[in-house]
């Protein structure tokens, strides 16, 4: 027991954040806990009469209640949902309650304002009253100064204030009432930085007038004494381009590497269809009684020949410039082995590689039993070039269906432009 209370002491010491992350799904655990039997200790209660209810809310919203009910003594819980209307007020209760209710709404849209003879700031001018199912509408005899959302026009507001009516237009379904009272609004409260560009912005205006006729104008060189230097803003084109150079540089090297892999993944594709025809070529020579040597000098020579024939515009196949280079290495000195086994290497594909392997295998063992080898080489080899070009046909069928989708939308726009003109409201 002490060895496994040491362990446990050690693996905690040595990991410090298991420990807060027990505490955290302890704690986890507790507050579900207790929200689990919070929410689900509640039971139904009942009235004088002794019959089960359920309380109705106040306003003319629906609540849902999740109930679980047992129909029989047999029979299972169920899970229900019982809709519960809003109660409504009779008469006599919406009257008390639009009363009350204007009161309340003056505390209500203050805002960031402490009473409406002082407004400086937008009022919160609210549709609903909360826990009453009252919709408010409002009017304003001055929308200049306040608008019926509330926003206060702060142009030309004087600082003795300026008095506006607010009229708020209560609803309870089919019960109105009509609630009116003034505020007073005055400029919104600037600190004295605020007050210093508020005052240069009106010395700027008057400068402007005067100077209309002017190919300039003067902009004021101090506001209440203090003095006042311009200069330009700074101009943010530069870092524009910046970010366009940057970006296009980082496209430019993300592109370069894209085409490189393309270029590749186009090589290793022209490689793989190439790969029947070197070995039916091949395999072709060495029935016929050639050395190895001599079938991969023929096939290279071939190659190079048509290659000097500009006139057929022969391009330039990796596997091919690969046999001549090796032509070039056998004729340089290197033994025909190493050189065969290279050739595969460069190629960098896993049918060149087995290929290498089997000529530098066959010349160390003699070339008894090379033109089955080769013969089923082959027939893998058209197999695979099957599969590869059944996938080809695949990609190119999914590359044009982004351009049948586009077909597609020109289609319905040429069909539903028209006739959405054509409709006459």
């Amino acid at each position: 027991m002490k060895r496994i209370k040491s362990i446990i002491r050690k693996y905690f010491k040595e990991h410090p954040s298991c420990i807060k992350a027990g505490i955290l799904a302890a704690a986890t655990v507790i507050c579900a806990a207790a929200l689990y039997v919070s929410d689900n200790s509640g039971t139904v209660k009942k009235n004088e009469k002794g019959e089960t209810v359920l309380k109705r809310e106040q306003g003319e919203e629906q609540t849902i209640h999740e109930m679980q009910v047992k129909i029989g003594e047999s029979g299972a819980d169920r899970k229900i949902e019982i809709p519960v209307s809003g109660k409504k007020y009779s008469t006599e209760e919406i009257r008390e309650l639009f009363s009350d209710a204007g009161e309340e709404l003056e505390g209500l849209i203050l805002g960031e304002n402490q009473s409406l003879d002082e407004v400086r700031y937008d009022l919160d001018l609210i549709s609903e009253i909360p826990g009453t199912g009252i919709q408010t509408a409002w009017e304003t005899d001055n929308y200049d100064v306040i608008d019926i959302q509330g926003k206060i026009g702060s142009d030309g507001l004087p600082d003795t204030g300026t008095r506006v009516r607010l009229t708020a237009r209560l609803s309870y379904g089919e019960e109105q009432a009509v609630h009116e009272f003034y505020v007073c609004v005055f400029p919104p409260l600037l600190s004295e930085d605020e007050q210093l560009v508020e005052n240069l912005m009106e010395e700027v205006s008057l400068s402007d007038e005067k100077t209309k006729t002017e190919d300039y104008i003067v902009l004021p060189d101090s506001v209440d004494g203090k003095p006042v230097r311009w200069k330009y803003g700074t101009e943010k084109r530069a870092f524009a381009i910046l970010v366009l150079g940057m970006g296009a540089s980082c496209m430019f090297v993300v592109s370069s590497s894209q085409r490189k892999k393309e270029e590749e993944k186009r090589m290793i594709r022209q490689m793989k269809i190439d790969y029947p025809q070197i070995i039916n070529k091949f395999n072709l020579y060495i029935r016929a009684g050639m050395t190895i040597r001599r079938a991969w000098f023929c096939i290279a020579q071939d190659y190079e020949k048509k290659q000097g024939e500009k006139d057929k515009g022969i391009c330039r196949r990796k596997a091919y410039e690969e046999m001549v280079s090796t032509m070039n290495q056998i004729r340089g000195g290197i033994p025909e082995g190493e050189a065969y086994e290279d050739y595969g290497t460069r190629c960098n594909v896993s049918a060149y590689r087995k290929f290498g392997t089997l000529l530098s295998q066959n010349l160390r063992k003699g070339s008894k039993g090379l033109t089955d080898l080769l013969g089923r080489e082959a027939e893998e080899a058209f197999e695979e070039r099957k599969n590869l070009a059944k996938k080809l046909g695949e990609e190119a069928g999914t590359k044009l269906v982004i351009p049948l989708f586009l077909m597609l939308i020109i289609v319905f726009a040429i069909v539903i432009v028209p006739a959405f003109f054509s409709i006459s409201i």
